[in-house]
Parts: structure tokens; C-alpha cells; sequence
């Protein structure tokens, strides 16, 4: 009885084992398209640390796959995953907010040639005035 318990347990920590792997390596690929997606984006720019950090992360995770040590990997990849993601946020975020500063660059170069329009028609009227009292 006690051979058929340790069979079973063996046989059950065996088959979480070849599961973690398979976790570990769709991780590292899902980091690998988060990277590619934060370089599409321009996060190499803007957000340098995180992708950097992401990209030796992957490369750690894939380092310990090869080394049989699949937990690892997937905990390593996962943070890889999630660097990788930040990088990409602040790329998007840093190129929003430049939208943003030539958005406001136009409203205010507008704003002046308002101000000249309403100026110069308040000339304008000044003379039809004067032209009209004469």
C-alpha cells in the first residue's frame, strides 16, 4: 500500500512538473512579444531601464529553462512579461504627452492669431468710424 501511495505521488509531482514547464515557456514567449511590442512602440527611447531590465530577465528565465529549473524560469519570465508592459506604458505614455504639448503649442499659436484678428478689426472699425464722422 504504501509503494502504490509513493507511486502516486511520484506520478503527481511529475505531472505538475512537465505543466510548470510548459507555464515557463508560453510565459517566455508572451515576454518575448511584450519586448517586441515595447520596441514597436519606441520604449527603447523612453523607457530604457524597464526594457533593458526586462530584456536580461528574459534572457535569465531562458538561462534557467535550460538549466532544468522551470520554476524559476516561469517567475523570472513573468517579471520579464510585466517589465516589458511597463516600458511599453510609458512609451505610449511619453507619446501621448507630446501630443498633448503640440496640441496645446497649436491652441496657443491660435489663440494669438485671434487676439491679431481682433485687433486689427478693432482698427478697422476705429476708421469706418472716423470715415463716417467726416
Amino acid at each position: 500500500m504504501k509503494r502504490v501511495i509513493w507511486l502516486m505521488i511520484l506520478t503527481a509531482m511529475l505531472g505538475c512538473g512537465g505543466q510548470l514547464e510548459q507555464l515557463a515557456e508560453e510565459t517566455m514567449q508572451n515576454a518575448q512579444i511584450a519586448l517586441t511590442s515595447a520596441g514597436q512602440m519606441g520604449a527603447q527611447e523612453t523607457a530604457g531601464t524597464p526594457l533593458r531590465t526586462a530584456q536580461e530577465m528574459l534572457a535569465t528565465a531562458e538561462s534557467a529553462m535550460s538549466d532544468g529549473d522551470a520554476e524559476r524560469a516561469y517567475r523570472l519570465a513573468l517579471r520579464a512579461y510585466l517589465h516589458a508592459r511597463i516600458a511599453t506604458e510609458i512609451a505610449i505614455a511619453v507619446r501621448e504627452e507630446a501630443l498633448v504639448e503640440e496640441a496645446q503649442a497649436q491652441l496657443t499659436l491660435s489663440e494669438q492669431n485671434v487676439t491679431e484678428v481682433l485687433q486689427r478689426l478693432a482698427v478697422i472699425k476705429a476708421e469706418l468710424e472716423a470715415l463716417r464722422d467726416d
